[in-house]
């Protein structure tokens, strides 16, 4: 990547990193979604997962605390558990695989959890609440999930679906995600700064970018009380939606 960035190019960056942060703060997910691709196709290199994962870090450090009375510990305990697996998996699998077979077996599984929300919102469950999740469902969903962030930095939206599907308002699964996030992308930097290191423009185009990316959470705070249960499943579906669409578009 240029140390000397184009200022229409930095412009868009800055434009997308405000948007996904806002909706990640809105929403729980979305970030790695939106500005995870678009950092793929402007930079076309590994800062580009590296500078995401940053920033998802920082969203998340940002807005859990304050979450905390509305995350479901048990929850939360099981999917990091389950996490500590799939992350390690999927930083294996990067390495054996070709970015293109990634990216379709991921198009492939977040399509099926598109599906299965979709079939749950015709069905209009929504909210109501069934069983609770049994120890084991809940840590094969942080593993798999785990895998989602060790292969392509995208932890979010299979368990965000998956706990919206099994009946948790958005609240908690706001609340639950952000706390999550913590683990699985602090466990994704930690991998970077131990493995591969930060190279300095990833460095310095992340910082560049925090006045967007606080703007943007700041944006999505307002906007996270204004979301009724139903326009959250259906954010959440236009946002798997994108990112199938997004992975197929980039192979």
């Amino acid at each position: 990547m240029e140390t000397q960035m184009d200022p229409a190019l930095l412009t868009l960056l800055c434009l997308a990193v405000f948007g996904a942060a806002m909706l990640q703060a809105a929403t729980g997910i979305g970030y790695g979604v939106i500005a995870g691709p678009i950092f793929l196709v402007a930079l076309n290199g590994t800062e580009a997962i590296q500078i995401s994962a940053l920033h998802n870090l920082a969203i998340a450090l940002v807005l859990a605390p304050s979450l905390r009375g509305a995350m479901d510990r048990t929850v939360l305990t099981r999917l990091i558990a389950g996490g500590v697996v799939g992350i390690t998996a999927g930083l294996v699998l990067q390495t054996w695989l070709s970015v293109a077979a990634l990216k379709l077996c991921a198009a492939a599984m977040v399509a099926f959890v598109a599906a299965t929300l979709l079939l749950d919102m015709r069905r209009g469950r929504g909210a109501a609440s069934g069983m609770p999740p049994a120890a084991g469902e809940t840590g094969l969903v942080g593993t798999l999930a785990g895998v989602m962030g060790g292969v392509l930095a995208m932890p979010g939206p299979l368990a965000a679906t998956w706990m919206s599907v099994r009946g948790f308002d958005r609240g908690t699964v706001r609340a639950t995600i952000l706390a999550f996030f913590v683990f699985a992308y602090g466990a994704n930097v930690a991998s970077y700064a131990l493995l591969t290191g930060f190279g300095t423009v990833s460095l310095r185009l992340a910082a560049w970018l925090l006045p967007a990316l606080a703007l943007g959470i700041a944006a999505g705070v307002g906007l996270s009380g204004r979301l009724s249960e139903t326009l959250f499943r259906k954010v959440l579906l236009g946002v798997l939606a994108t990112t199938v669409a997004l992975l197929l578009v980039s192979i």
